[in-house]
């Protein structure tokens, strides 16, 4: 599986987060308590299948036609069903695939088959979450948890700067003073240029400019501190198209000044395009013999109606300053030579005649916008035309030059290329200046859906030992769930138990002869019990408990205690096993245990009334002392 890992960014700097959520790594936990819970269990199904078995033996030591186990056979029964080790299974496999032994019975083989089965599932188990485990990794992602606040993220246009719109009067008249002849923007508010500037710069700690797919709008600064939170807001922007003008216009062939001197023929009118006044110009002549006077000046103009203004007193050049929206804009910029030649871009051959015509419209936006704390970047939901009003009191700073300047000095490096690119840039930085003087005329407002982001460690996990894993423990669990309903249905006949002969002695007891039967295919402590019966005369009840632990006499040195080692047998030969020691004091060696009275227990039929078995000798053993 290719894990997915999401990457903080951001502009400048990376993306701080408040708060962080760190989780465990379910899965695996899930896997290793699996892997756990599989060898656990594996034990406790051994188990319940020995009652299986028990039932099948118990019928077959019933029925004489039925094939029965060899001494062999039951004690590697008893220890596969009892241990369900590597080794116990391995050892059976080894003798059940002699090509020279005695028959097994079927339910031999069952158990065998079974007990394998479980072995390998509980280990395969065991080996898919270790794969799990070297295959899985983490990662931190972020996410967004809503929160409650008043933050006062968003940006709308502050009607207290300019006062209501008045179409008697200029768009935002209160800042706009005449001093002499001449209308001045922000006369005695020196504190618009300086926020303007800072704005364009991108060096206001309260309001920046954003780029986004060809539109600059207005957001919040670092010092709103809003970088681990993510939210929705309202702002204004501004779009700016563009179209190159001069190749529209009528310009003065001059072949022998271009051929010597490469360079650009002047403009002499752009009548055919619509602009009779462009270039713009206020003294001066263009000669034939290319020699060009005129004092064209670079500005930014506005086109309402019929009318062009800006090139005085702003919008007070217009009979009405209210525009619509777009706001058809004309720009007029022009370098001398030598200014263009002192541009710090290496390699670039500049013109001889160096300027810029283009139409631009402007169009203002009402803007929802979003912020991506993750990606730390901003996204435009929706945008809608400002009013004409709006837009005419947003376009004003520009009719006023104050962006010219800005607009000549940054567009010189891109002035060879009058087209895509210089033009290209003209709508950017038009646009840009266009809102970083439009900031000062707004006021901050709330924001609507915040959130702040918490970190969570997530857990990627390999594919294949995944659904292997899973697979495994479906095959695991409908194993379990047989092996229990076929113990739950197992033969469950009983003893009948005298009350003299049980614990208690007050009341008859029936013991399950299964339960009893198969402690004898999972432990070997009733065979122990038979072999050395003790010394208390009961062993013909502890015959029949179900515990293997109480099926066995435990005695002090003065009943013997079982050795290990070399004795003489019935013959004079040397034999190794088990041998009786009494006190250490009086130790006899080479002494070898009698089974007869255990075979004849083994081979005695008792009869069959009904569902229990009567041990008849159970009474008249019950009348010895204990």
């Amino acid at each position: 599986m290719a894990p997915c890992i999401s990457r903080f960014s951001g502009r400048g700097q990376g993306l701080r987060l408040s708060t962080a959520e760190r989780a465990t790594l379910r899965i695996l936990l899930f896997s290793a308590l699996a892997s756990h819970l599989a060898s656990v269990t594996s034990t406790i199904l051994v188990t319940l299948l020995a009652f299986r078995a028990a039932t099948q033996w118990l019928r077959a030591s019933d029925n004489p036609d039925h094939a029965n186990l060899t001494p062999i056979q039951y004690g590697l029964l008893v220890r596969t069903l009892g241990s369900g080790s590597l080794m116990s299974i391995l050892n059976t496999i080894r003798y059940t695939s002699r090509s020279r032994r005695a028959s097994a019975p079927r339910f031999f083989k069952e158990a065998v088959v079974a007990v394998t089965g479980i072995y390998l599932l509980s280990h395969v188990v065991g080996l898919l979450d270790l794969w799990l485990h070297s295959r899985a990794r983490s990662t931190s992602v972020a996410r967004a948890v809503p929160i409650e606040s008043d933050a006062l993220y968003g940006i709308a246009y502050n009607e207290a700067r300019c006062g209501p719109f008045n179409k008697t009067a200029l768009p935002c008249q209160e800042l706009i003073r005449t001093v002499g002849n001449e209308s001045i923007w922000g006369y005695l508010s020196p504190w618009i240029y300086l926020e303007s500037y800072d704005t364009i710069s991108d060096v206001n700690p309260y309001k920046t400019l954003e780029y986004i797919n060809g539109t600059a709008i207005l957001v919040p600064g670092p010092a709103k501190n809003f970088k681990s939170q993510g939210f929705t807001f309202n702002t204004q922007g501004l779009r700016v198209e563009c179209e190159p003008l001069r190749d529209q216009c009528d310009r003065l062939p001059m072949p022998l000044i271009e051929f010597f001197t490469p360079g650009a023929t002047p403009v002499t009118n752009c009548s055919k395009a619509g602009y009779p006044r462009i270039p713009y110009y206020t003294s001066g002549v263009l000669k034939e013999s290319g020699r060009d006077t005129r004092n064209i000046q670079s500005l930014v103009m506005g086109i309402i109606g019929d009318e062009m203004g800006g090139m005085f007193n702003g919008t007070a050049d217009f009979s009405s300053g209210w525009t619509s929206n777009p706001a058809s804009t004309v720009v007029q910029l022009r370098w001398d030579a030598a200014a263009a030649r002192n541009t710090p871009t290496p390699g670039v051959m500049y013109l001889n005649y160096l300027d810029l015509y283009a139409t631009c419209n402007m169009t203002y936006l009402d803007i929802v916008a979003q912020y991506d704390p993750i990606d730390a970047n901003w996204i435009i939901l929706e945008e809608d035309l400002s009013s004409p009003e709006l837009a005419s009191v947003l376009w004003t700073p520009m009719l006023f030059q104050l962006g010219t300047e800005n607009l000549f000095n940054a567009l010189r490096p891109y002035i060879t290329n009058r087209g895509g690119e210089a033009i290209g840039m003209l709508e950017l930085l038009m646009a840009k200046y266009g809102m970083g003087f439009a900031a000062p005329l707004t006021t901050f407002v709330a924001a609507s859906n915040l959130t702040t982001t918490q970190l969570v460690t997530l857990g990627l996990y390999p594919t294949t030992p995944t659904l292997l894993l899973v697979s495994c423990l479906y095959i695991y669990s409908i194993v379990a769930l047989i092996i229990f309903v076929l113990a739950c249905t197992s033969n469950n006949r009983m003893i009948f138990v005298p009350r003299h002969l049980t614990s208690e002695g007050q009341q008859d007891e029936e013991r399950a002869a299964l339960d009893v039967a198969q402690s004898w295919l999972t432990d070997p402590l009733p065979f122990i019990g038979a072999i050395f019966p003790g010394r208390d005369g009961r062993q013909v009840t502890r015959s029949v408990e179900g515990d293997p632990i109480r099926q066995v006499y435990d005695s002090d040195w003065d009943s013997g205690r079982v050795g290990i080692g070399l004795y003489r047998g019935s013959k004079g030969e040397m034999l190794f096993g088990l041998t009786s020691q009494s006190h250490p004091r009086s130790r006899r060696h080479a002494r070898l245990f009698s089974m007869t009275d255990e075979e004849s227990a083994l081979q005695e039929k008792v009869p069959i009334h009904g569902s229990a078995l009567v041990v008849r000798s159970l009474a008249v053993i019950g009348k010895a002392e204990p």
